[in-house]
């Protein structure tokens, strides 16, 4: 099954009980007798938390860090575990679990809880990770402590303003869990179908955490191409250049030779170029994806 669009390929991640299936059949092609209980225990209490029905929490409110994107990420950790098999590099079975929980789990510091009573959770982009580390030691405690342990480096490598080196792996194993599901979380979101669109949402987090440093909406639209070639240079030397691995995924489950992830940045990316060509005024009219600009403007007014 090929496609001409490689944001056809890449499916459809708001519905989370199909990318929770999809997770699952793609383990089961490289790791035919793989228990998914624990993965399956991971998503169910992610819904419970993000739904706001655990106690002790508030639902996800933050817009850009949202459910799509964590299963984005959940589901291309997966085919980057399909491609490392392929090439040799194969996780064994803890070590798969610890990668997809790590994926599962590593924006859930956003998440406030109810004594927390400002604020969407973007004020906690700075620690959101290790609040992430602690939310996942304490609510899936019941975790072998190794396979715990691991899931919080994975978790820990997922804070992109650090270089790699800041957290020490015991294995190759437990190293290339982590390595795949941070390259997980920089080419899911930004092959998104909507990523341009949702860079909006990422400027009013960013705003309510006081970081970045953008001046307003268009500069961080304009600053994204510079922001990608940063990322490039993080996937290619930091994290191994693992990216490549997901040709061997689309060529075996989809018959063809292609990265569809790198393909669906360089269309965004291509895209973006002709958006920020348009005089200010008239540049959100090219955004008209997923509703994201009449959300923006419901919420915000005028940009």
């Amino acid at each position: 099954m090929t496609h001409d669009s490689p944001f056809a390929a890449l499916g459809n991640t708001r519905d989370t009980a199909e990318v929770e299936a999809q997770v699952g059949e793609t383990i089961h092609v490289f790791a035919p007798g793989h228990d998914l209980t624990r993965i399956g225990d991971a998503f169910s209490l992610l819904d419970r938390a993000f739904d706001g029905d655990l106690p002790g929490y508030q639902n996800l409110k933050t817009l850009y860090h949202n459910r799509t994107h964590t299963n984005e990420v959940v589901l291309c950790s997966a085919r980057m575990l399909h491609g490392l098999h392929m090439a040799g590099q194969g996780l064994d079975g803890d070590h798969i679990d610890a990668a997809l929980i790590g994926a599962l789990m590593h924006d859930v510091g956003y998440l406030m809880s109810d004594a927390e009573a400002s604020g969407t959770g973007a004020q906690f982009t700075a620690s959101h990770v290790m609040r992430g580390v602690e939310f996942t030691r304490r609510h899936l405690a019941d975790l072998p402590p190794d396979l715990l342990e691991t899931t919080t480096k994975v978790i820990m490598l997922t804070d992109h303003r650090k270089h790699p080196d800041w957290v020490k792996f015991d294995n190759l194993q437990q190293q290339r869990a982590a390595f795949a599901t941070s390259t997980a979380d920089l080419i899911g979101q930004m092959a998104n179908r909507e990523y341009l669109e949702r860079i909006l949402f990422l400027y009013f987090e960013f705003e309510e955490a006081q970081i970045g440093g953008f001046s307003d909406i268009h500069d961080l639209l304009e600053k994204t191409t510079a922001f990608y070639r940063m990322t490039k240079a993080r996937l290619d030397q930091d994290l191994n250049g693992l990216s490549t691995h997901l040709t061997r995924h689309f060529g075996q489950q989809q018959g063809a030779e292609r990265n569809f992830y790198l393909e669906a940045i360089e269309r965004n990316l291509d895209y973006l170029e002709r958006v920020i060509q348009i005089e200010r005024q008239h540049r959100l009219e090219s955004l008209k994806r997923g509703g994201v600009v009449e959300k923006v403007l419901e919420m915000k007014g005028n940009l």
